[in-house]
Parts: structure tokens; C-alpha cells; sequence
């Protein structure tokens, strides 16, 4: 998305937005966080300024089509004088969808009942009920509105955000007879959104994790090494045009490993990208994870080091430590290990967000403990 938008002409909207991004680490970011309930990235809000509701939100990656037609719809929140009801229901499920998702969905639900059925807005809320149940994890409800809402869509942006969300309620949930027979509609389409020109990076590797996801579920290691392989050749595939590129490139090859396969199968690429990315803590980590996946005990330790040396803050640096502790425990260095974790627990206390900051702190407290 960072790439997206530092490209996209948006020259149209110049003096109707105030574009504001917030890091989700920062200590001073701490208040919107919690107000809006942001708790994944990339989430995208359009406030009204005058009394600071939310008029239009979407969670996740969007291509430039998706992203003009959400800032239209967020425009037209504003401005609007007054609303249809399945408008307002429509904002309203918006309004929902990060912090009461369950409600959100009752929201579009309203919203498709109220509306007629030629509603130019009728896609773009089944997508969002698909979304919201998706996030309330009604897992069978989502499954089932998916394979039926997407079905008879627009082969468009929407279309695939509605099969990724889908398919990720089958992926998140135990095989069962319900999930075998929503699998049998969606899997289709799933396969015909990857052939779409229009399907953005993130909805791919979002549809290759969730194909692999749901093989290893059902022990079908052949399936997911062929979902997995043809992953792989498409990121191989791409010579990345900037950091961000390059960065997200090597999130989905770790993703795909971290599923199934054999980390060796990537650690070029992330060496590559160590290298080519000098300043940043990020690649380091990314290599020192895969080289303790692959065992490489000594690798990881350089690794890990190379990028504290990097100067990251508060949460690289545990990541990194815990990381070194791990693979320091591996060579029997169980003084070393401890003397690394207690080092990464200093430096989780000074994680600005309060929900990253407890979690880290305990996981490396139970490590200590487990390292006596």
C-alpha cells in the first residue's frame, strides 16, 4: 500500500482529504488507536472532522480502483446532507466493523434489506458482511454468504475481497462437512480471482496462504507444496521496485514457509534483501528467522546481531533478542540464552503500545522461566 499511494495520482482529491498516517507503535498514536479500534494494518478511516465519526473504514490492501471508490464513498459520507436508511445502516456497519464487528454485520445486513435491489452500493456491503462476520469469526455464516454473494458479482476488486474473506473462514476452522461443501463453491472462485489482473498483491498472497492453509489441514502436503511452489515462482518472479516492495515481498515468502516448506528454498532471496536494505533491522530479522527454521543455529546469531547493530527500537530489539536466545539455547549456551532474553525483556518494557508491550513482556517471562 505504501507503494500505492506514494504513486498514485490522487491530485483530484487535493483540498477535500487531510491525509494523516499513524504508526501502530507509536506511544503518542496510543488515543486514535483505541478510539477507532485499529488493530491490524493497513486500516483506512475517512472521519468527519465536525464531530469526528466515522463515515466510511476498510481493513487492508487496496488496489487504486478500490482505493478511489473509498474515498468517494467516505466523501459522500461528509457531505451528504442527509442519508437513505441503507446509507446511514451502511455507515453505521462502517462505524462498527473495527471495534463491534458482530453489530457491524447486523448494520449491512440492515442495509441490504433496505435497499433496492439494483442499490449501486449492494456489492460493496455484501463484501463488507463478509468482512464483519468474518471478523466476529462466524466462520460457517461467513463461508456460506461468501460462496452465495460472490458468486453473481462484478469480476472487480470487490469480488475479490469477498473470496478472500470467505476463504479465510474455511481456512480458520476445523474440516467439517459445512466447510467441505462451502470449500467445493469457493474454491473455484478463489482460483478465478488469481487470474484476474485486478487481484492486488496482498489478495493473492492472502488467497495462495489460505490454499495452503486449508491442504495441511486436510493433509494434503502435495497440494500445499504445488500451492506453495506456484507462490513462490510469482514473488521470484517480480523485481521489487522499491524497500516496501522488497519488504513485502519477503513477508509473503516467509509466510509461505512458515505454512509449509523448506526455509532454505528462500534464504537467497532474504539475503539479498539484508543487503540491499542496509540501514533496516527488518531483513535481518526476516533472514535470522528462517535461518533458525532451517537450523542454522551460528547463521542466526550473526543474523540477529547484524541487525541490533541496526539500532531498532524497543520491538525489533526483543524480536531480535528472543530470536538469538533461541537459537543460543540450540548450541547449549543456556547461560548466553538467559543473559539474551533478559536483555529482551528490558527492552520490551519500553514498547510504547500497551497491548504489544504486555504480550512480549509475558512471552519473554514464561522463556526465563522455561530457561532456568
Amino acid at each position: 500500500m505504501r507503494d500505492l499511494l506514494a504513486h498514485a495520482d490522487l491530485a483530484r482529491y487535493a483540498g477535500q482529504f487531510v491525509w494523516l498516517e499513524l504508526s501502530y507503535d507509536e506511544a503518542e498514536n496510543r488515543a486514535f488507536m483505541t478510539k477507532y479500534g485499529a488493530e491490524s494494518t493497513p486500516t483506512f478511516f475517512v472521519i468527519d472532522p465536525q464531530d469526528e465519526h466515522v463515515v466510511a473504514m476498510q481493513p487492508g490492501a487496496m488496489s487504486l480502483a478500490e482505493l478511489t471508490q473509498f474515498l468517494e464513498r467516505g466523501k459522500s459520507g461528509v457531505l451528504a446532507k442527509s442519508q437513505t436508511p441503507a446509507v446511514a445502516s451502511l455507515t453505521r456497519g462502517d462505524a462498527l466493523l473495527a471495534q463491534q464487528p458482530a453489530d457491524a454485520a447486523k448494520a449491512y445486513e440492515e442495509a441490504l434489506r433496505l435497499a433496492p435491489a439494483t442499490w449501486p452500493q449492494r456489492e460493496l456491503v455484501e463484501a463488507s458482511l463478509v468482512q464483519a462476520l468474518e471478523d466476529s469469526r462466524q466462520w460457517q455464516k461467513c463461508a456460506e454468504t461468501a460462496a452465495t454473494e460472490a458468486a453473481p458479482m462484478n469480476r472487480d476488486v470487490i469480488f475479490v475481497r469477498t473470496v478472500v474473506s470467505g476463504m479465510w473462514c474455511v481456512a480458520s476452522t476445523d474440516p467439517a462437512p459445512w466447510a467441505e461443501a462451502e470449500l467445493g463453491k469457493l474454491k473455484p472462485l478463489a482460483e478465478e480471482a488469481l487470474s484476474l489482473s485486478i487481484t492486488v498483491r496482498d489478495h493473492r498472497d492472502s488467497i495462495y496462504r489460505t490454499l495452503m492453509y486449508i491442504s495441511v489441514a486436510r493433509h494434503d502436503n502435495a497440494g500445499a507444496a504445488k500451492w506453495g511452489d506456484r507462490w513462490l515462482a510469482e514473488l521470484d518472479a517480480i523485481k521489487p521496485s522499491s524497500d516496501d516492495e522488497r519488504s513485502a515481498l519477503d513477508i509473503a515468502r516467509v509466510e509461505n514457509v512458515q505454512i509449509f516448506g523448506d526455509p532454505a528454498r528462500i534464504l537467497p532471496a532474504l539475503t539479498e534483501s539484508e543487503r540491499a536494505m542496509p540501514n533496516n533491522y527488518i531483513p535481518s530479522l526476516r533472514l535470522a528467522q528462517m535461518e533458525f527454521a532451517a537450523k542454522h543455529y551460528d547463521e542466526t546469531i550473526a543474523a540477529c546481531d547484524r541487525g541490533l547493530a541496526r539500532e531498532p527500537g524497543a520491538v525489533g530489539r526483543a524480536w531480535l533478542l528472543q530470536i538469538k536466545a533461541r537459537a543460543l539455547r540450540q548450541k547449549g549456551q543456556t547461560d548466553e540464552s538467559r543473559r539474551a532474553l533478559q536483555q529482551a525483556l528490558q527492552a520490551a518494557e519500553a514498547i510504547p503500545n500497551k497491548g504489544s508491550r504486555d504480550t512480549t513482556v509475558t512471552k519473554i517471562q514464561n522463556a526465563l522461566k522455561e530457561n532456568q
